[in-house]
C-alpha cells in the first residue's frame, strides 16, 4: 500500500509542479500573464505557461508508462483499510458533499457580513462547476477504458461511453481545493486541502476508477481552472430566483 500511495502522490506532485512554478513568478512582482503591474485593461492572466505546459505533458506522459503497475499494485494490495481512506477522498470529489459545504459557507459569511468567506465559497463552487463542465467534454472525446475494465490503459474509443480520462473527481477536487486555498493566508490551511485532493486521486486508483494518468490529468486541470478563476479579474455572484439556482459570472 505504501508504494502505491507514494506513486499516486508523486504523480499529483508532478502535475501541481506547473502551479508551484507559476506561484513563484507571479511572487517576485509581474502581473498575471506577464503584464507591468498597473497596467489597465487586464481581464486574467493566461490559462498555462508554455513552461507549465511542457511540465504537464511531461507529468502525463510519465504517469502513462506506469498506469499499468500502478493499477496491478493498487488491487493487490487493496484492503478495507484502503477503502475506508477511498471513501472520504470521493467525498471530497463528489459535489453532492462538497456543494452543501460551501452553500453552508456562503450563508455563514452572509450571516456574519464577511465578504472574504463570500467570495471565496462562490469563487471555490465557480471552479468545481467550470472544471466539471471541462472534464465532461474531455471525457467525451478521448473514450479511455477504465482499468476496471480489464483492458490496457492506451485503449481509447472517442465519442463513447467510455470517460476515464480525466478523473472527474479528482478535477473537481482539485479545483475546489486550489480556489479555496487562494483565498486563505495560512500554509496549513493550504496543506490540508491539496492533502484532501490528493486522497481523492488515491481513492479512484483504489477503487479501480482510473488510471494514475487520469489522476494527474484530472489535478493539473483542477489546478488551472481554480488558479484562473481566483486570479482573473471576474465577478461571481450567487443567482437565486424562481426555478434558478446557480452562479452569474461576468467578465
Amino acid at each position: 500500500m505504501r508504494r502505491v500511495v507514494r506513486l499516486v502522490l508523486v504523480g499529483l506532485t508532478l502535475g501541481l509542479a506547473p502551479a508551484s512554478l507559476a506561484a513563484q513568478a507571479d511572487s517576485s512582482g509581474a502581473a498575471p500573464g506577464g503584464a507591468a503591474p498597473g497596467v489597465p485593461g487586464l481581464i486574467r492572466p493566461a490559462l498555462i505557461r508554455p513552461t507549465e505546459a511542457l511540465l504537464v505533458v511531461g507529468a502525463l506522459a510519465g504517469a502513462a508508462l506506469i498506469d499499468g503497475r500502478v493499477r496491478d499494485r493498487a488491487q493487490a494490495e487493496r484492503s478495507l483499510a484502503t477503502n475506508d481512506v477511498a471513501s472520504v477522498g470521493n467525498a471530497f470529489g463528489h459535489f453532492y458533499y462538497v456543494g452543501p459545504a460551501l452553500a453552508a459557507g456562503w450563508l455563514t459569511g452572509w450571516a456574519l457580513g464577511d465578504r472574504r468567506m463570500m467570495r471565496a465559497t462562490t469563487k471555490a463552487a465557480a471552479a468545481g462547476a467550470v472544471a466539471g463542465a471541462v472534464t465532461a467534454v474531455l471525457k467525451f472525446g478521448f473514450g479511455r477504458v477504465r482499468p476496471r475494465d480489464g483492458l490496457d490503459p492506451v485503449e481509447f474509443h472517442p465519442f463513447s461511453s467510455n470517460a476515464s480520462f480525466p478523473s472527474g473527481h479528482t478535477t473537481f477536487a482539485m479545483a475546489v481545493a486550489t480556489s479555496l486555498a487562494h483565498s486563505t493566508r495560512d500554509g496549513w490551511t493550504d496543506i490540508a486541502l491539496y492533502g484532501a485532493a490528493a486522497v481523492t486521486g488515491f481513492a479512484r486508483i483504489n477503487d479501480n476508477k482510473h488510471w494514475l494518468s487520469d489522476v494527474v490529468g484530472g489535478a493539473a486541470i483542477g489546478y488551472l481552472v481554480g488558479r484562473q478563476i481566483n486570479e482573473g479579474r471576474h465577478r461571481i455572484r450567487p443567482a437565486i430566483g424562481p426555478g434558478v439556482v446557480g452562479l452569474s459570472w461576468a467578465f
